[in-house]
């Protein structure tokens, strides 16, 4: 979580946001979707995650899938802006999400797992897509299925 939200959470207690993130469809030369295992979870994730303050969400993104999986995006394509209902955490804060979803369409790098958010890094085939984390994850599915 970036600093910002801690501090913000530490004046406001509990209280609605709206948070801002960002996840890359990532997919090898074999329409393969590059997935990470989340730490301690049996459940697989899209690079991605919250932005900063006062970043922009194809920085996020850029930010993100290099801390997470040792890769540069070159270049990407917004497909859409997903939103959530109010969501309360298992910690009782309380957020609207807003996640711009991207096609990552060039890439360099070898994928390595953080060790911290994510445990492993797999391609999966469209068809063969493992049990996928949240919003993000229903909209991988929907989008490949629809290539």
């Amino acid at each position: 979580m970036p600093d910002y939200i801690a501090e913000l959470r530490a004046q406001i207690g509990h209280r609605p946001v709206n948070l801002m993130g960002a996840c890359g469809l990532i997919r090898d030369e074999r329409g393969h979707l590059l997935l990470q295992r989340l730490a301690g979870q049996e459940v697989w994730a899209l690079p991605g995650g919250l932005c900063e303050l006062g970043e922009p969400p194809l920085e996020t993104l850029r930010r993100e899938v290099w801390e997470e999986t040792a890769l540069t995006v070159q270049a990407a394509s917004l497909l859409d802006l997903l939103t959530t209902p109010l969501r309360t955490v298992a910690n009782g804060d309380q957020a609207h999400f807003y996640t711009a979803m991207y096609r990552v369409d060039a890439w360099t790098g070898v994928p390595v797992p953080d060790g911290v958010e994510g445990a492993e890094l797999a391609f999966f085939a469209p068809t063969a897509l493992p049990t996928l984390r949240g919003q993000p994850g229903e909209f991988a599915r929907a989008w490949l299925a629809g290539l």
